[in-house]
């Protein structure tokens, strides 16, 4: 519908325009500018759908307004940089134009002039550009530049049309980039607020290792000062029976075992000690582990061999503690119990999960090492706490036939992801 002239809304006509000259100059002025204030009405019903739909309106409204061939509305390279859109052109053919250098000579010029010049009053130049500033905060943020031509006619209340809506493509800018820059913001603190999360979670984890490193040097203590002290006085007492009951050889025999059962519980006492008051190097594989193992327990007549198969992926401190401690366990235990000349550990990282086994050439049984499983006692003790620590990593133990003839333990943890 078609903006309403002066004449239709007075209802003022005359039948003589030859002697009213003045009266119809007056009359199209007043008609054009309410057609501009129509303009301005509708470039300011377009604020609400973003500063994109916005500054497009203001291009046309100046346009349909001067009757330009061309309407640019570019911002400075430093002014607003996160708002959008930098540049926004209307050509008589209607194709867009999206850069400066893509514009017509004489337009170009007039816009990088306009931009260059970062005054804030309106002005028309020889060549026939009328270049209205956007100002932001008193400052020339970019230009409305519209080509007319050199033999057209700009008054006043034209320039005055553009500032209007110049400034409110400005304020529909500077919006925008306030909101993108509070975006961005919340995007830091959120990455920051990530950081620290992490950060304390790391602290905390550093705080339990110190924790427990605390309590396993505490309890290395202990067991060297009272339970080790213990067990030698044992096996020194049954020393000093042994020769008291040589004539009687039941009871020689059976002081003779418990001899041999105080050797061995102080050798596991002292690995023990060992193992509490060694400080734990969180930073080595465990592959790196598992391969110090024939040198840290070293067997006369029995040969260890390490395999490593696969990718070695990295693993939680914890699991890598776990799994080290049921390897060496499981080495004890061959030494020990199964009267082996051969062990393997092997190592394999699989799609999915990794398999921690170790087999022996021995004469244990996998029956009973089971039944011990589902029913434990004193004697299998080494057996459950290989069993709770896997279970305390997510991992599952098994004990089957190797096929060196003895036993075998299989650990299998499940890995998340293809990294691990």
């Amino acid at each position: 519908m078609s903006t309403p002239g002066i004449t239709e809304l007075t209802g003022l006509r005359s039948s003589k325009p030859t002697w009213y000259a003045e009266y119809r100059q007056t009359a199209d002025k007043l008609t054009r500018a309410l057609g501009s204030l129509d303009r301005i009405a509708q470039v300011l019903s377009a604020t609400g759908q973003g500063a994109d739909a916005l500054c497009r309106a203001v291009v046309d409204a100046a346009a349909d307004h001067l009757g330009a061939s061309w309407v640019v509305l570019a911002l400075r390279e430093d002014a607003l940089p996160l708002a959008r859109p930098r540049l926004v052109a209307r050509g008589p053919a209607g194709d867009p134009v999206h850069r400066l250098a893509d514009l017509p000579g004489g337009v170009g010029r007039a816009v990088a002039a306009g931009l260059a010049a970062g005054t804030v009053e309106p002005r028309r130049d020889r060549d026939g550009a009328v270049v209205v500033p956007l100002v932001v905060d008193g400052e020339a943020a970019g230009v409305l530049v519209a080509w007319v031509g050199p033999r057209a006619t700009t008054g006043p209340a034209d320039l005055a049309i553009l500032r209007i809506v110049g400034n409110q493509s400005a304020v529909a800018l500077l919006s925008d980039h306030l909101l993108a820059e509070a975006e961005q913001r919340a995007r830091d603190l959120a990455e920051r607020h990530r950081q620290l999360a992490e950060a304390e979670r790391r602290l905390d984890d550093a705080a339990q290792r110190e924790a427990v490193d605390v309590e396993r040097h505490r309890i290395a203590r202990e067991l060297h000062d009272s339970v080790a002290q213990h067990v030698l006085s044992a096996g020194m007492t049954i020393e000093w029976c042994r020769p008291e009951v040589e004539h009687h050889r039941e009871v020689y025999e059976r002081l003779d075992h418990a001899k041999a059962l105080t050797r061995e519980a102080v050798e596991r006492l002292r690995g023990a000690i060992h193992a509490l008051s060694a400080d734990p190097d969180h930073t080595e594989d465990l592959p790196a582990r598992l391969a110090r193992l024939p040198q840290e327990h070293p067997v006369p007549g029995l040969a260890v061999a390490v395999r490593v198969e696969g990718r070695p992926v990295d693993l939680p401190p914890p699991a890598v503690v776990a799994l080290h401690r049921i390897a060496t366990e499981c080495l004890f235990n061959t030494t020990r119990h199964a009267g082996a000349s051969r062990c393997t550990v092997r190592l394999a990282y699989r799609p999915g999960q990794l398999r921690l086994s170790v087999a022996d050439d021995g004469t244990g049984s996998p029956e009973v090492l089971r039944r011990a499983l589902r029913t434990p006692d004193g004697r299998h003790r080494g057996l459950v706490n290989m069993a709770s620590r896997a279970a305390e990593v997510g991992a599952r133990l098994r004990v089957g036939r190797a096929r060196l003839g003895g036993v075998r333990v299989d650990v299998v943890l499940p890995l998340a992801g293809p990294g691990g």
